[in-house]
């Protein structure tokens, strides 16, 4: 709240995705950044999925310049920003793969 000089309800709001300005996006960022984790099943990503079935693999696209690439034999995901692979992950859990993807999908908004 003294980070942001906003009420406790513009955090919660923000928090729990009731409110998706850009102030309660950097309170999302910031309370990531400082440890917390995404917990409510709700989340949706905001993002195009397809299914390359010949490769095995599931690729995520937030906005042209960042998209997921999961292996699902290995369950390795490689984050790529335009173009290049800057990561990757092993997510052996779908709660993994589900905060991953918030993740970037606000860093994909913060570019």
């Amino acid at each position: 709240m003294k980070t942001f000089k906003c009420s406790r309800q513009a955090v919660w709001q923000a928090l729990n995705f009731v409110r998706d300005s850009d102030q309660a996006r950097r309170i999302r960022t910031l309370a990531l950044k400082r440890g917390g984790k995404l917990t409510d099943g709700e989340f949706i990503p905001n993002c195009e999925t397809t299914f390359e079935e010949c490769e095995h693999t599931m690729t995520c696209t937030f906005g042209p310049r960042v998209k997921l690439v999961v292996h699902r034999k290995t369950n390795d995901v490689d984050v790529y920003v335009d173009g290049k692979r800057t990561e990757t992950y092993q997510c052996e859990f779908v709660s993994d793969f589900m905060q991953l993807q918030h993740e970037t999908q606000q860093m994909a908004a913060a570019l």
